[in-house]
């Protein structure tokens, strides 16, 4: 049996139909960042919170808004004004609201499309989330067209069963030899759908299937004619040097004399 820390859908890439995770790919930083302590005037520490800048009260079977009066004391009992105050965001969570402000199960709420002059179109529904991606063959692209998609999330596609790897490996070695990916579309749930694209990566040794999402292709506005040859030389000039060579911030050095 086989634990799974992670969300899974299946995948069907070939003669491999097989369950794997879905986990989001990690950032590497090439540079740690350092911790923070924030502090003003005299060492007097500063921390950061939620606040909220605007809010309201509305009355639960009218929807009117209220008028709030708040009266806030200090753990003394002593009265502060308002004005010396700020509110604190702890807890908040998404309510569905009717025009009378009563919460509305989410399961009996309907969408519509709005059209553009404000009227109320058909009716829609959410995608639901995917939980099976299926590859045909009409499905496989040349690999450089992902290079024309801005791309969103990315998500490592590792076997749920250590027994499908040679499946999975099978595949992406097909594909890479093709030098081909695989696109689809895919949903996290919701009203947004996107392109999906499988594609094999290898390193040091190792594979893994790659899913990657992207929502909006990549539009070049700059492009400019390359120039004709110029008749006329170009006169260089040489740049001011500030830095030492590389090769001097990479020589062994040597070892003390003792």
């Amino acid at each position: 049996m086989y634990v799974l820390p992670y969300s899974t859908i299946w995948v069907k890439i070939g003669n491999a139909d097989v369950r794997v995770f879905k986990q989001k790919v990690g950032n590497a930083l090439v540079v740690k960042d350092p911790a923070i302590v924030m502090q003003v005037d005299n060492n007097r520490p500063v921390r950061s919170a939620r606040t909220v800048s605007q809010s309201h009260w509305e009355h639960v079977g009218t929807g009117k808004t209220l008028t709030a009066e708040t009266s806030l004391k200090d753990a003394e009992g002593k009265p502060i004004p308002i004005s010396e105050a700020i509110c604190i965001l702890e807890h908040y969570k998404s309510l569905d609201l009717n025009e009378k402000a009563e919460q509305v199960d989410k399961k009996k709420v309907q969408y519509y499309i709005l059209n553009p002059d404000g009227s109320i179109g058909e009716e829609v529904m959410p995608f639901p989330p995917t939980d099976r991606i299926e590859i045909n063959q009409e499905n496989w692209i040349p690999s450089t067209v992902i290079e024309q998609f801005l791309i969103k999330e990315e998500y490592e596609l590792p076997a749920a069963d250590p027994h499908n790897d040679a499946k999975l490996f099978k595949e992406a070695e097909a594909a890479s030899k093709r030098d081909e990916i695989a696109i689809t579309v895919f949903s996290n749930g919701g009203f947004t759908q996107y392109y999906a694209f499988l594609v094999p990566f290898f390193k040091d040794g190792q594979f893994v299937w790659l899913l990657k999402i992207s929502d909006k292709k990549l539009e070049y506005r700059c492009l400019r004619d390359i120039p004709a040859p110029t008749a006329v030389p170009i006169r260089e000039v040489k740049t001011l040097e500030t830095l030492p060579p590389i090769q001097q911030l990479i020589t062994v050095p040597t070892k003390k004399k003792k």
